[in-house]
């Protein structure tokens, strides 16, 4: 018999696999032949992947959520995944427009719906996707947009180191969270629940207030960004939620954003030291004043994240 704590190694191991690398797919091929020779390990690789979305209105009787706001913002995911899966797909820093492909490729389906308070279930399309469109192996362009935007965003209204670790996020990443949330019925509570193939949960939550603290902290007038290079050791990492931390040489303990292609890396190289690249960020408001620096995580020990800086 294969106990609970072996199915779950072997889970997480595939979970990880997907996640990419230069070994990836002999990773996950050597754990699907193992899940073929014992039964048990077969049913803890076999899970889907699902995306919940839950709305609530903080105004309506009830907290029903209207037709226009409910499809309005089932919109606005597709949009963001479909951006955030391009700019891995394609190595770009940011993306502008988006393509009638581009849409396809990270399509997701309504699995089902429970309204009032609109509770949707999402899955990626895999029938839709066109050949040498979707990875080689791990996880589709879906899913993978689908954990960037949800890493992306807080996890509750007390999460302020979220936010301010998005301030350094890929301009990207930034303009993901934006179609999400510029324009959006701001009275709206939002739920965001991913279960990702290897069983690793992600959740989000937007109150109205957070969703207006972050369209505002969103709204910069001019950014100035520059690279640098850092020796130190790799102290933490919130591994829900995109944030990295670093003490350098001088003993100063840093954080900031790291995207989700480079988590394996970080997790490869905790407490050990090493190289980094990191993209420095200085926003400055309408009236000319200088904000703080803000980190993002561009290397590690060599392994470079998919989504480049600016040049």
């Amino acid at each position: 018999m294969v106990g609970n704590d072996l199915r779950h190694l072997h889970a997480r191991a595939l979970e990880n696999a997907s996640l990419g690398g230069p070994l990836a797919a002999i990773r996950r091929a050597s754990l699907m032949a193992a899940a073929e020779k014992i039964p048990e390990l077969a049913g803890a690789s076999a899970a889907t992947t699902d995306f919940e979305v839950y709305l609530r209105d903080e105004r309506a009787p009830d907290h029903a959520v209207s037709a226009n706001d409910a499809g309005d913002f089932l919109r606005r995911i597709q949009r963001a995944v479909a951006r955030l899966a391009k700019s891995r797909r394609s190595r770009l820093a940011d993306v502008v427009r988006l393509l009638p492909e581009d849409f396809q490729s990270a399509r997701f389906n309504v699995a089902s719906a429970a309204f009032g308070s609109l509770s949707v279930k999402l899955t990626p399309d895999t029938e839709s996707a066109q050949e040498g469109v979707v990875p080689l192996d791990g996880p589709g362009w879906a899913e993978i947009g689908m954990a960037e935007l949800i890493r992306a965003l807080p996890e509750s209204g007390e999460d302020e180191e979220s936010i301010d670790s998005l301030m350094g996020a890929s301009p990207v990443v930034r303009r993901a969270v934006s179609d999400l949330i510029d324009g959006f019925n701001p009275e709206v509570s939002v739920g965001i629940t991913l279960t990702r193939q290897g069983g690793e949960r992600l959740r989000s939550q937007l109150t109205p207030g957070l969703t207006r603290e972050i369209r505002r902290r969103l709204e910069v007038a001019r950014e100035e960004r520059a690279t640098t290079k850092m020796l130190g050791r790799l102290d933490g990492l919130r591994t829900r939620r995109q944030i990295f931390y670093f003490e350098t040489k001088a003993g100063t303990e840093i954080h900031g954003y790291v995207d989700d292609s480079l988590i394996p890396a970080v997790k490869e190289n905790l407490d050990r030291d090493v190289e980094v690249t990191l993209e420095v960020t200085v926003q400055r408001s309408q009236s000319g004043k200088v904000g703080q620096k803000h980190y993002r995580l561009l290397s590690v020990a060599g392994r470079q994240s998919e989504i480049p800086h600016m040049t």
